[in-house]
């Protein structure tokens, strides 16, 4: 059992410009919405795929309700807490003349109640699981060391630690060691202090990294991933598909790998479905996910090689 959580969930609200002019008007070509967050999108591949997971976090007014209902539409299994506040939009402008700009509210302030209502409940969800999935941003309220402390719930309950997040909630949360976490080029950057310009290096960046995590995967997009665990290191690369949007990308990589382990890969063939999965939700429209046909297609052509 994989359960995700999301403590700043989002609408993803995509809007479709045929060439961004910033200043200027924009004629829009279409909209889409859809359910987002790291945890929610993670589950959502799971749940794809056939695994078994529970998505938990923070909804609330209509758009938490938004969320709710494609969830229940996915059969992806959810119990959420109830916020007062409403859950934020997230908008995304495509363009199609490179990665999409996007517009992140902050989120709905968490109360000090709520946040130790969503730990009774994380508690009593973790008995049930074998990986617990933290990441996304932390809403206003949180407090800033919010995945350290989920972390060692989590691991009280004897379940292995997922951590993908970014600046001071990575920073902290890292303190707990957890067993994945999965920066990109960028975040790596960040957590090193030091520039990443090639492959070479994202492996390099993946051993140094797991000072911090048992095993680490630095992704780098359609350049695909480096893998670094206890036993070596791997590169992986994507399939080549033409890209429609990246938006969920990375997530639908970490729900095929924690997938793929659950159903007894070792860590380079689960990578190679996480590489798949990315490049299957690539294909995809807005905020849409992979779906388990295409997956199962472009496992085919995606690859992991062994380097130390």
């Amino acid at each position: 059992m994989i359960v995700s959580v999301t403590l700043n969930p989002c609408v993803d609200r995509v809007v479709f410009v045929p060439g961004l002019r910033v200043g200027d008007t924009n004629r829009v070509e279409r909209v889409e919405t859809d359910a987002g967050g790291k945890g929610v999108n993670l589950s959502r591949v799971v749940a794809e795929l056939g695994g078994r997971t529970i998505a938990t976090g923070f909804l609330g007014g209509g758009t938490g309700a938004q969320i709710r209902h494609v969830l229940h539409s996915q059969g992806v299994h959810n119990s959420f807490v109830e916020a007062a506040g409403a859950t934020r939009v997230n908008t995304s402008i495509e363009s199609g003349d490179g990665p999409p700009t996007t517009l992140n509210e902050a989120g709905p302030t968490i109360s000090e109640e709520e946040w130790h209502r969503l730990l009774a409940h994380c508690e009593n969800l973790f008995h049930r699981a074998d990986w617990v999935a933290l990441g996304g941003s932390l809403p206003p309220g949180v407090p800033p060391d919010a995945f350290r402390t989920l972390g060692e719930l989590a691991r009280r309950e004897g379940c292995r630690v997922l951590l993908d997040a970014d600046g001071e909630a990575m920073r902290l949360g890292v303190q707990m060691r957890p067993d994945l976490i999965k920066p990109n080029l960028r975040e790596a950057e960040r957590l090193l202090g030091t520039a990443l310009p090639d492959r070479s290096a994202a492996v390099s960046a993946a051993r140094d990294l797991r000072s911090m995590a048992e095993n680490v995967i630095v992704s780098m997009g359609k350049d695909g991933a480096a893998l670094a665990t206890a036993d070596g290191a791997w590169l992986g690369r994507s399939p080549q598909v033409e890209s429609r949007s990246t938006i969920g990308s990375g997530d639908s990589m970490l729900g095929a790998l924690l997938w793929a382990l659950g159903e007894g890969s070792d860590w380079p063939e689960a990578l190679r479905w996480g590489l798949a999965a990315g490049a299957a939700t690539a294909t995809t429209d807005g905020s849409e996910i992979a779906r388990k046909p295409v997956v199962m297609l472009l496992y085919n052509e995606a690859s992991v090689e062994r380097v130390s």
